[in-house]
């Protein structure tokens, strides 16, 4: 009895933990899931923090250098110089003398600060150019992920509401199977008939379940590119539904001018122009002689024993300049310049192909963006007049004025038209997001 009784709530248990919760998001929310949970713009993010260390780095080359060291020498023998014979006593032109103690201590701090360094002050510049590429490069990656979690989510809705509509369609395929099958048993149809709307069903049943599994497989990328669990099952909670602009909405010029002043490859572009100028002044700062201000401070001792109390550490300090002027290093510099100059030119060019390459993109999307309004329109229209002639063929049919057949033809003709404005719905969403990201419009909250 006590068995059973602990069995029903550990049924109940397991019966509530089994049921998955559906959990219905909309576009601005699963794009606003990408901004915190996508790993790629995770890495990128990271990027952008290990690039900020890499300008400290190239900045701290301005900074004073200090530094400690010290040691410790123990002889076997004793230190050696060579002093002239008439130094030492001797006869001997050279006479080799043994010096010092067989303990050895030495300890110094150092210090040096660059005066001009005009190499490591430009490339400190080259740097900042490099964090500006690295936010620019993140804001695109964010462009990017905005376009295909935008174009996943209207895949999932063409397909969502393609499943909905096909199973409409089936609805009346099964009714009208049926009322084939008593008009056939009643020798008042034929077996072709029946056998056609049997096709029919099956054809929509498969359908569906090619839809279903399309769907499934778009909502694990969905849930991939917004960093959710994969055991987390999704659902969709917008519609696929047409917004038609005004006319005029797009100009192509006005698309380039927005292009130039938001989109981030464009920037990069810019940056990467400016940055090889950076690097050219480089390469000539290596020309410039370089000054730093060094100084230090020694002690030092040395005795045949250990004790240390009794020890002489006698200090030696200095400060002074240290000037290094480059005069021939086997015309390295001047590859180096040559190399820095072709750069320029590279990233000119890079930069003159990518304006005409926006110029190109707008222009298809602006048309394409024109086409898919006027195709909305027109399938618009065809929606109502095949819902028109449905409606009259049914009439007629229930009349006796007219053949399933016809009926049949007529319901397929209206499934077909909305299937057909549903992709120009489809054609129409996506041809406004490509549009947005072309001129740098589109992006992650």
């Amino acid at each position: 009895m006590k068995r059973s009784n602990l069995m029903i709530p550990l049924l109940l248990l397991a019966l509530h933990g089994g049921a998955q919760t559906v959990k219905r998001i909309s576009l601005p929310e699963a794009l606003t899931m990408a901004a915190t949970g996508n790993r790629q713009l995770q890495i990128q993010a990271l990027e952008e923090v290990r690039q900020r260390e890499v300008t400290k780095e190239t900045r701290s080359r301005l900074l004073p250098n200090v530094a400690a060291s010290g040691s410790y020498l123990r002889y076997f023998d004793r230190q050696v110089i060579f002093l002239p014979g008439s130094f030492a006593g001797t006869e001997k032109p050279v006479q080799d003398v043994a010096v010092g103690g067989k303990n050895a201590f030495n300890g110094y701090v150092s210090a040096s600060q660059p005066l001009l360094n005009e190499g490591a002050r430009r490339q400190t510049k080259t740097a900042v150019y490099d964090e500006k590429i690295q936010r620019e490069k993140t804001a695109d990656l964010r462009g990017n992920l905005g376009t295909q979690i935008s174009i996943f989510y209207y895949d999932m809705l063409l397909m969502q509401s393609q499943i909905a509509l096909h199973q409409q369609s089936l609805a009346r395929n099964e009714k009208a199977l049926k009322d084939t099958r008593s008009l056939f048993a009643q020798g008042r149809s034929l077996k072709q008939d029946t056998l056609r709307a049997f096709i029919a069903v099956e054809n929509l049943r498969t359908a569906i379940a090619y839809l279903q599994n399309n769907l499934d497989v778009a909502g694990i990328q969905l849930k991939r590119l917004i960093g959710m669990d994969d055991a987390v099952t999704i659902g969709l909670s917008d519609t696929l539904v047409a917004e038609l602009p005004a006319e005029g909405a797009y100009e192509l010029e006005s698309a380039i001018a927005t292009a130039v002043q938001h989109r981030p490859d464009m920037a990069v572009q810019k940056l990467l122009t400016a940055k090889s100028g950076l690097e050219l002044a480089v390469a000539k700062a290596e020309r410039i002689p370089q000054i730093n201000a060094v100084g230090q401070y020694q002690l030092q001792a040395q005795a045949d024993n250990f004790r240390l109390g009794q020890y002489a550490w006698p200090p030696t300090s200095f400060v002074g300049l240290q000037v290094a002027v480059p005069i021939f290093n086997g015309n390295r510099i001047k590859t180096k310049v040559s190399q820095a100059e072709i750069r320029i030119k590279q990233e000119t060019i890079g930069q003159e192909d990518l304006a005409q390459s926006v110029r190109s993109e707008l222009a298809s999307l602006l048309s394409q963006w024109k086409e898919t309004n006027e195709q909305l329109r027109i399938q618009q229209r065809t929606v109502e007049l095949a819902g028109i002639s449905y409606t009259m063929m049914d009439d007629r049919y229930r009349n006796g004025l007219s053949t399933r057949l016809e009926l049949t033809d007529a319901e397929l003709a209206l499934t077909q038209a909305k299937l057909n404005y549903l992709q120009a719905v489809y054609y129409h969403k996506v041809t406004q997001v490509r549009l947005r990201r072309a001129q740098g419009l589109l992006q992650l909250p």
